[in-house]
């Protein structure tokens, strides 16, 4: 039973959207499921479009944006790869109409604090951008990984990491550099939980005293996710459903 204490935040992740009716009905009924069940905060955790050009891409963006904009709360949003295969991270948010927003964050809800980090790097350090990329080759650059030190040793609440790429375990959807950002999560010893996408599958894997989820595709017919935040803990329950009314 969800109690008075009880914040949710709704995610979304691997829309792939590509301006179908299926895809603009997908999309406009996991906003309105996460408006019935009470979520506060909604982030899209990347790989929002299937864009095949420059044009295509932004057009698509603002589609998104406009379903979105139903929602009731505040929205947050990721890139992840694909979002990047025709524009530069700049390009995606002023389509996005969030000019200036970065590409790494961090907010409060529900006594925690989440911090959306950007895996869009090669592992030499080049930020992705119109296509200079091969997706399996990605990496957290180390200036981030210093910012990430920093967010983590200044917050005062436990912590949730939202991350389009696996961060978990080696795979050849995580990040070449995983042990070593697993490590940073570890030192902190303020991480719950860490919630990933990009690879279309549910998962569940414990690691540290971390539990890492990674949440299977929107495009997938998965529905949104919702974390109940309590004071007791963090609950993720997958292919949401509000309870009905009686």
């Amino acid at each position: 039973m969800v109690g008075a204490s009880t914040v949710n935040v709704g995610l979304l992740t691997d829309l792939h959207y590509d301006g179908s009716a299926a895809a603009l009905n997908r999309l406009y009924g996991a906003v309105a499921t996460l408006n019935a069940g009470g979520a506060k905060t909604l982030v899209v955790m990347g790989d929002l479009v299937n864009g095949n050009s420059e044009h295509h891409a932004k057009r698509l963006l603002r589609e998104v944006s406009a379903l979105c904009d139903a929602f009731k709360g505040t929205t947050y949003f990721m890139h992840g790869n694909h979002d990047l295969d025709h524009l530069t991270k700049a390009e995606f948010y002023n389509t996005l109409g969030c000019a200036g927003n970065a590409s790494r964050f961090d907010f409060e809800a529900g006594g925690y604090r989440f911090i959306c980090i950007d895996c869009n790097f090669t592992p030499e350090g080049e930020a992705y951008g119109i296509g200079n990329f091969e997706w399996e080759r990605c990496a957290v650059p180390a200036e981030e990984l210093d910012w990430l030190r920093g967010r983590m040793a200044a917050s005062l609440n436990p912590v949730i990491i939202l991350s389009h790429q696996r961060i978990d375990q080696p795979s050849r959807f995580s990040v070449q550099n995983v042990d070593e950002v697993r490590k940073t999560l570890s030192l902190a010893e303020k991480v719950t939980a860490v919630v990933q996408g990009h690879n279309h599958v549910d998962d569940l894997v414990r690691l540290d005293q971390t539990s890492y989820y990674t949440l299977s595709a929107h495009v997938d017919d998965a529905g949104p996710a919702m974390l109940e935040l309590t004071p007791k803990g963090v609950r993720l329950i997958r292919d949401f459903q509000p309870p009905e009314k009686e």
